[in-house]
């Protein structure tokens, strides 16, 4: 060993040793984040609630305190309202504390994503080239940004309502800092509520699966679970995923077809999130995998059974139409239905209700032996582009994949449900295409399946529903609303001041 390793083996060990304390103090923070602060029990926005209350409970009582408080005064030493007021301040404090905690531990969450993109980079998987990295990380620095003005606004409201045991809250003064107070803590919250919509931790290995956003996938899928997958995997699961691509790959059983391979295993993996057992699951992976195969996919460090259907669960959500459109699929595989038409298989969904963008999946698939070019056509007067066409060259399929007999979903071989679906998925040609609603309310879109000529094969409409999200447009309205409120209520009480110091003056 060279005296040039010697020196950097024990700056190595040192940085890995402060990247798992940083890992560890997260986990323990968002522990207790989860349970207490910005989730679960939600204390960061009860404590700024109850704050509000008590003020207002102040100001109602500045001048006056009620009855039965006659009695109790002389012991406090405080009229009701400084005493309300004092309550406010006792609960500021405990908000700040919660507000300081929760920006900790974003702090760590970023600070330990950093630390993971720094050892993938020097495992040479650069995470900064893949697409949708600058997003992230944009989010992840905004967030930082607005936790640090939500605990500056607090900070302020705390030492503003502080203010008023100098000058009484029965005087205008005193008021004033009071009015002040509530509105830099209105600016407090106008600043966390929008991080609330894409929390983030680095805690799970699928902690940023909520902050990420894809921004582009592929219009036609070469290998579709594959391609779902990578689509919405953040940056660093992404590259992870790769190296796990690999792996996996070389424990595959001889002539077995990498694609229909992978698609099967994935498959399997989304049956088993639906309740396949683990049995059956482990009879249908072995079908392609080798016995290190088995113990890669059981063991792996990253992408455990647990992690798989958390992945698998997100896709879903974002993508509906796909999984219930291959469920139809599933449906007449199992009942020994027909093709839609002589020859070719064709199904279309997308969601029932869109918000930002509707995705629109499309799954063909010829089961003759000739090669065949059709025009997928999707037309809509209430979404863009109002009309796409697509010309495919459909070719054969390996072999029939298709059968008009009743099939189990999983049994020894490819004669099965999941068996025919993995290679119509591989076979098949399908397309996700995102269309833009125009407007909200009731929308159209059609879909037709065309030859080359122009002769309709098969059509099909869908009717759904566009609509904005309500609890983000809920977040929205209120972040700023209590933003208006805050600069509203501040310009207020600057100007009561002004006037009351003109108004001296003049006098």
């Amino acid at each position: 060993m060279t005296e040039t390793e010697k020196e950097t083996l024990p700056d190595s060990d040192t940085d890995s040793k402060q990247d798992e304390g940083i890992l560890n103090s997260e986990r323990f923070w968002f522990a207790i984040d989860r349970q207490l602060l910005g989730s679960g029990l939600r204390l960061i926005l009860i404590l700024p609630a109850f704050s509000i209350l008590t003020s207002f409970g102040a100001l109602a009582f500045s001048s006056s305190s009620p009855q039965w408080w006659g009695k109790i005064e002389p012991t406090v030493g405080m009229s009701f309202a400084m005493a309300l007021t004092a309550l406010t301040f006792i609960i500021l404090l405990g908000s700040i504390l919660v507000q300081i905690f929760h920006r900790h531990r974003v702090e760590l969450s970023i600070r330990n994503f950093e630390n993971e993109v720094e050892r993938l980079n020097q495992k040479h998987l650069s995470v900064q080239s893949l697409h949708g990295y600058e997003s992230l990380a944009d989010l992840l620095n905004s967030a930082r940004s607005k936790h640090s003005w939500a605990l500056s606004f607090g900070i302020m409201s705390s030492l503003l309502i502080g203010g008023i045991f100098v000058y009484d809250i029965s005087s205008l003064n005193g008021r004033i800092l009071l009015l002040l107070s509530f509105s830099t803590l209105a600016l407090s919250l106008g600043q966390h509520i929008p991080t609330r919509s894409r929390p983030f931790n680095m805690d799970e290995r699928t902690g940023l699966l909520n902050a990420y956003t894809p921004p582009i996938h592929p219009s036609t899928l070469e290998m579709v679970f594959d391609d779902l997958v990578k689509t919405h995997m953040d940056p660093l699961l992404r590259s992870e995923y790769e190296v796990y691509s690999k792996e996996i790959e070389a424990c595959f059983e001889k002539d077995t077809d990498p694609q229909f391979a992978r698609e099967k295993i994935l498959m399997t993996l989304y049956r088993h999130s639906k309740g396949l057992d683990f049995k059956t699951m482990e009879s249908e992976l072995s079908e392609v995998l080798t016995e290190k195969g088995m113990k890669l996919v059981q063991n792996h460090p990253v992408f455990t059974m647990e992690e798989w259907l958390t992945i698998i669960h997100h896709i879903e959500g974002s993508c509906p139409a796909f999984f219930r459109m291959i469920g139809r699929i599933e449906e007449d595989l199992g009942a020994g239905r027909s093709s839609t038409t002589s020859g070719i298989v064709f199904e279309v969904d997308m969601e029932n209700v869109v918000h930002e963008r509707a995705n629109l999946f499309t799954l063909i698939h010829n089961l003759s032996e000739t090669p065949r070019s059709i025009v997928v056509r999707v037309q809509s007067p209430d979404f863009r582009p109002h009309d796409l066409a697509m010309t495919y060259r459909l070719n054969p399929g390996e072999r029939h994949w298709w059968s008009s007999k009743p099939l189990p979903l999983a049994a020894s071989g490819d004669d099965d449900v999941l068996g025919l679906m993995s290679g119509l998925l591989r076979d098949g040609t399908v397309a996700w295409q995102s269309l833009l609603p125009e407007r909200f309310g009731e929308a159209t879109v059609s879909v037709r399946l065309e030859e080359l000529s122009g002769d309709l094969i098969i059509g099909r409409q869908i009717n759904v529903r566009v609509r904005t999200k309500y609890l983000e447009r809920i977040r929205n309205f209120s972040s700023v609303t209590a933003n208006l409120i805050g600069i509203i209520g501040i310009s207020l009480g600057i100007f009561i001041k002004i006037n009351n110091i003109f108004g001296n003056i003049g006098a």
